[in-house]
């Protein structure tokens, strides 16, 4: 293909993003989150401020509180750093910031900023942003992932390759936070796994490098082709990329040449001699997987009818057999698998069914083969099929065996490989717009061999079975699901041969001009005699050689001579020939025109595609000339007929040649389509799988959020400690004795405002020895106690005296939060006056005591249950007991049922006549019965309430009332 060709292609696709002159604006997105500040430093501050690439950061912060990133990233670039406004434009060399609680994305070239959702995701979203990105710049997207916690921007990455964009991750081990970064490599769509630094470097180079990458300009001898290159993926991957479009293979292409940084498709086939790898790295780039579960639920609603209908045709035993085409991670097949179940129900065991799952990409059926997926991928299926078919397994979801047991996963190659037979149902969604219109046409056909009678053929949004009307009627137009039509149809010859025609055409030599061989006028010889006159053509119609005489239908111009056979070939065939040739280009087999009359005969045109190449690897097609007798119209004059068929004959070709043009615009309408269905594979993918991150993102909302709610409870916790120090300084302040706290180095920790006053401290004491203070030499005691307290570890009192006055000395451990001991308390109070009040209550007592064991009166305090707490010796001289015998029982012990009695009876007398009580009482004691005179009186305390009782007993004589 022509080199100009191709860059137009390119040019098309680039759009918006590259203006007149060929430079390409680059838009740089960098998703970070947790962790990401120090790498969003880093890689700003190695990136060139006059590079011409824009920046948008896009970082989860807290909705609630302002963000100081934009003043952060200023410090570390002399580019301009600001928040991105509603509508603004990206311009070169400059860095935008996402505003907090606001999503971002780009739409037709400018920055639209919308809340986000209520529930909790991150905010804002790099998922939306590098949607949007890959969406409005396309290839001339990058996308960076940089430290943090959950999955955003995997989905996100997965668009922007797909849009032949570039991504970059940070290399996991560089980053406090593995989770995002980890996540987009697991996509395998990142370009590039590096550490910040690194990645502001590999920008820099690509940046640079971009519109340096020369492709093959027309006419020109190039060492290796398209077709070259695609032969030798096909050596090593075994994947026949021919029949694919060759726009769609050339963007793949100048992706894998950026990726390797090579500027010519001769250094790019060199490297594949040298690392042959690449050419596995490259099929890979063409063969990206995007699929998801239920996709397009509207067209799956279509196919559940017509399905059950067919379904309810079966019986018991019956086989169901369907093929699920280009199946890559198994979303689709297991879809249907659980669409079969559901229309089936209960009665499902009693059917045979087999669900034949194939791809080209291994890599893409190994994950389907697992059949364990992520619960956002399926966060929106109804909660009832989960239940049903999945079980959980640690974050993920993984198909039940039952449903698993139906899918059958294998490669297989749609155009080399034979299909499956006896099929009721095909699925190939989103595959066949990657093919040219003929090889669509033998996949088409060979769908129709391998379905049943009145089978179904359930194709993508984009696609339709229009080539082959014939083959296949419409049950939806809109869901595109189609009915095989009856009647009976063959295995395409093309797929018994694709295989070997590739390899095949490298082995046959190559002339410049000339046709090959080894004895090239024998050859002619045996061609005049067997063939009409011809030329050999190539695909821009330029004569390359010439069988025969060709001089009725070729004529010499004057002027500068020119081989082409448009400027040589006579104007009444002009027309006809360039439609034949489009013909046999997309039938790849040998056309025919109509009869047209010349110099008293007829003649028709033959076009047919030869098996070899001609310089520069083009096709090489053999036009002939072939004369046939006049037949004249029976019912018309020979004149008349001449010209009516002439006239029929020109109005024949200017049909045919319109419906060329049209089919020629169609072409172009499928490719722009296909374009256009390749941005739409991706959106479609992101919105099936938007909420694939939720579950990580919850909990990295969460996070934030409460790391915010902890801010603001320290900041609380702050206020109340600041309030609780302030009381304690109070509070030791108004105690009016003296308080210290010291270290273990016996050093100065808190003190009150009576220490400072005793000991004279002043306010920098702080840290200072408790043996530098002078006026601890006061107290002799107090250093040793102090330090017998901090070795072991055990509270101690002693009682101090200086000039006269006392004091008592408390020491205690000083116990922390975490109950080990630190250091010690020590309090001093003077106690002087309570000493003193302490000596005179005992002195007082000592006399009262005196007084009272050496009296002639029994004395007794009973309380007021009646025990004993006191007697003096005439108490026990009296009734003949030890007086400590006495103490703490009652009447009713000490003595028999009569006179204990007695006695407790005269006691509540005088507790109930609440004053004193003198009566005069015959107690019958042990000795004999005695006379005594008895006074009673209740004792009562402060508060007037009787606490115990007093009796005095004096033998013979009464007592004075007074």
């Amino acid at each position: 293909m022509d080199g100009e060709v191709l860059k137009g292609e390119i040019t098309k696709e680039e759009g918006p993003a590259q203006d007149a002159l060929g430079a390409r604006h680059f838009v740089v997105g960098i998703g970070a989150s947790a962790g990401g500040l120090e790498a969003l430093s880093a890689l700003i501050a190695r990136l060139p401020e006059n590079l011409g690439a824009s920046y948008v950061i896009v970082q989860h912060m807290s909705p609630n509180h302002r963000s100081m990133l934009v003043q952060l990233i200023a410090r570390e670039t002399l580019m301009q750093v600001g928040e991105a406004a509603e509508g603004e434009s990206p311009q070169p060399n400059h860095i935008y910031i996402t505003p907090p609680n606001r999503n971002i994305v780009l739409q037709d070239g400018v920055f639209v900023l919308t809340e986000p959702a209520a529930e909790v995701i991150p905010k804002p979203s790099i998922n939306v942003f590098f949607t949007s990105l890959a969406e409005d710049r396309g290839e001339n997207a990058i996308g960076v992932v940089l430290s943090g916690t959950g999955s955003d921007g995997a989905v996100g990455v997965r668009a922007i390759k797909a849009s032949g964009g570039l991504v970059f991750a940070q290399e996991p081990r560089s980053a406090k936070y593995s989770g995002m970064p980890q996540a987009a490599i697991d996509t395998d769509c990142v370009n590039w796994v590096m550490t910040p630094e690194q990645i502001a470097a590999e920008i820099e180079v690509i940046v640079r490098a971009q519109g340096a990458i020369a492709l093959p300009e027309t006419g020109g001898s190039v060492p290796a082709t398209l077709r070259s290159l695609l032969q030798k993926v096909m050596r090593y991957a075994r994947v026949d990329f021919s029949g694919y479009k060759e726009s769609t293979v050339w963007r793949r292409i100048l992706r894998r040449m950026v990726s390797n940084r090579v500027h010519t498709l001769e250094e790019y086939l060199q490297l594949t001699e040298k690392n042959p790898d690449e050419l596995n790295q490259l099929c890979k780039e063409i063969l990206i997987s995007v699929t998801s579960f239920f996709r397009d639920p509207l067209a799956f609603n279509a196919l559940r009818e017509p399905l059950g209908e067919l379904l309810a045709q079966k019986s018991p035993g019956d086989e169901i057999r369907i093929w699920v085409a280009g199946c890559a991670t198994g979303e689709e097949a297991y879809s249907i698998a659980i669409l079969v179940s559901e229309l089936l129900g209960k009665d499902i065991s009693a059917y045979r069914i087999q669900i034949f799952a194939t791809d080209i990409d291994l890599n893409a059926m190994a994950v389907a083969r697992r059949g364990v997926y992520p619960e956002s991928a399926l966060a929106e299926m109804p909660v009832e099929l989960l239940e049903r078919y999945f079980i959980r397994r640690e974050g993920s979801l993984e198909f039940n065996k039952s449903l698993r047991d139906l899918v059958v996963f294998a490669r297989q190659d749609l155009v080399q490989d034979p299909p499956f037979l006896r099929l009721d149902l095909i699925t190939c969604r989103n595959v066949l717009i990657y093919f040219q219109g003929s090889l669509q046409e033998q996949v088409l056909s060979t769908f129709h061999y391998a379905l049943r009678p009145r089978g179904l053929l359930f194709l993508g949004k984009s696609e339709t079975a229009h080539q082959r009307d014939g083959l296949f009627e419409s049950i939806s137009r809109e869901a595109k699901l189609f009915r095989r039509r009856l009647g009976d149809s063959r295995l395409p010859t093309q797929m018994l041969t694709s295989s070997s025609t590739v390899v095949a055409e490298t082995k046959v030599p190559v002339a410049r001009g000339r046709l090959p061989g080894q004895d090239e006028q024998l050859l002619s010889a045996v061609i005049d005699a067997s063939l009409s006159p011809s030329v050999v053509v190539s695909p821009q119609l330029d004569i390359r050689h010439v069988f025969g005489d060709v001089s009725p239908f070729l004529n010499l111009q004057p002027g500068r001579p020119d081989f082409n056979l448009l400027s040589l070939i006579r104007p009444e065939w002009k027309i006809e020939v360039q439609t034949l040739l489009y013909q046999v280009i997309q039938r790849k087999t040998q056309v025919l025109s109509r009869l047209r009359g010349t110099g008293g005969s007829s003649a028709r045109v033959s076009v047919r595609p030869l098996n070899f190449k001609l310089s520069g690897g083009e096709d090489a097609f053999l036009v002939g000339f072939e004369l046939v007798e006049q037949v004249d119209d029976e019912h018309l004059a020979p004149g008349e007929a001449g010209s009516a068929r002439s006239v029929e004959d020109e109005l024949i070709a200017t049909r045919e040649h319109l419906q060329t043009v049209i089919e020629e615009l169609e072409t172009s309408n499928e490719e722009t389509q296909a374009l256009n269905e390749e941005l739409q594979a991706s959106n479609e993918e992101l919105q099936a799988s938007n909420e694939e991150l939720q579950a990580s993102n919850e909990e990295l909302q969460s996070t934030n959020e409460e790391l915010t709610t902890v801010n603001e409870e320290l900041q609380i916790k702050t206020a109340e400690l600041a309030d609780a120090n302030a009381d304690l300084e109070n509070i030791q302040n108004s105690i009016g004795f003296l308080i210290l706290v010291v270290n273990d180095q016996m050093r100065l920790v808190r003190y009150n405002l009576a220490a400072a006053q005793w000991l004279s401290l002043g306010q920098g004491a702080i840290g200072d020895s408790l043996r530098a203070v002078s006026s601890v030499a006061h107290f002799p005691e107090l250093l040793p106690t102090v330090e017998e307290v901090l070795r072991e570890r055990r509270s101690q009192e002693r009682q101090l005296a200086h000039e006269g006055r006392h004091y008592l000395l408390r020491v205690m451990p000083r116990v922390m939060s975490s109950r080990e001991s630190s250091g010690a308390v020590i309090t001093l109070s003077e106690e002087s006056e309570l000493i003193e009040a302490q000596r005179r209550l005992r002195d007082s007592e000592q006399r009262l005591r005196a007084v009272m064991s050496h009296s002639l009166t029994a004395v007794a305090v009973k309380d007021l249950s009646g025990r004993y707490e006191y007697v003096n010796p005439k108490f026990g001289e009296i009734f003949g007991i030890k007086p400590e015998a006495v103490l703490g029982r009652t009447d009713q012990q000490l003595f028999d049922a009569r006179l204990g009695n007695l006695l407790r009876e005269r006691d509540l007398d005088a507790i109930r006549n609440d004053g004193l009580l003198i009566t005069s009482e015959v107690l019958p004691l042990a000795s004999g019965e005695r006379n005594f005179q008895a006074m009673r009186f209740p004792l009562k305390g402060e508060d007037g309430v009787s606490y115990a009782v007093c009796v005095k007993l004096s033998a013979d004589r009464p007592f004075d009332a007074d």
